[in-house]
């Protein structure tokens, strides 16, 4: 038994030239382990995404969904509400900003895929796709 152990530590400990440095036999099951969890993460994440995106679409149909969030712009309470609806051809956005009794609004084009969607929210608004409640 002492010899397996030695003898695993023997490789474990092994060194190999690389292109930049010298690794372990260990260092490399380390790196393959992460890689190998990376994956999973990436696969889960994008599994969770798709199903995100299904739970949304299936949810607009019914009904729009709003996201509402406050902020403070130099001293003054900002109220931005949106509204994701689903149109003819694909999904809008409607902006309401208001401010100290002022009130401005305004509207998305009509976007094809939630895809398009997220993307629009991330550079234009402060929202998110998930914000967005029933």
């Amino acid at each position: 038994m002492d010899d397996i152990i030695a003898a695993i530590g023997s490789w474990l400990t092994e060194t190999h030239e690389t292109k930049r440095r010298m690794m372990s036999n260990l260092e490399m099951l380390f790196w393959i382990a992460v890689a190998i969890g990376g994956a999973i993460a990436a696969k889960d994440y994008a599994a969770k995404r798709k199903a995100f995106m299904r739970r949304t679409e299936q949810a607009l149909p019914e009904n729009d969904l709003v996201a509402t969030s406050f902020s403070d712009e130099e001293g003054r309470a900002v109220k931005y509400v949106g509204i994701l609806r689903r149109v003819d051809g694909g999904y809008t956005v409607s902006l309401t900003r208001e401010a100290d009794g002022e009130r401005t609004e305004s509207c998305s084009e009509v976007m094809p895929l939630l895809e398009n969607v997220e993307t629009y929210l991330t550079s234009c608004t402060s929202f998110v796709l998930s914000d967005f409640k029933g």
